[in-house]
């Protein structure tokens, strides 16, 4: 699965670079709304395994406690980070479909 997301996310960053093929601004509003859904996923995902490396698991007795500890911080850290990642493309969708709707959905760029 993690295979799959990362291809998706290189296929979808490979077609917004700014020489590849145009779209339309209603598309692109779009692909903002799926970010942030993605986005939401992911953190939920990260936090998911943050909760599994956890210094009380039976599983993990053979590392070292420090070591699962950097590893489960930083693990939550960077699912606030993602979190907040998706918050702010989340807050910033009402002013991407007021730049749509005055240049037109169908304008492509």
């Amino acid at each position: 699965m993690a295979g799959h997301l990362r291809t998706c996310a290189e296929e979808l960053a490979a077609s917004l670079r700014g020489d590849g093929q145009a779209a339309t601004l209603g598309e692109l509003s779009e692909v903002i709304t799926q970010l942030v859904a993605g986005q939401h996923a992911l953190a939920h995902a990260i936090a998911g395994l943050a909760g599994r490396v956890d210094v009380r698991n039976a599983a993990l007795a053979a590392a070292s406690a420090e070591d699962v500890e950097v590893v489960t911080e930083v693990l939550q850290s960077a699912a606030c980070a993602v979190g907040c990642s998706a918050e702010e493309l989340a807050d910033a969708e009402p002013f991407f479909e007021s730049v749509s709707d005055s240049a037109g959905p169908d304008t492509r760029i």
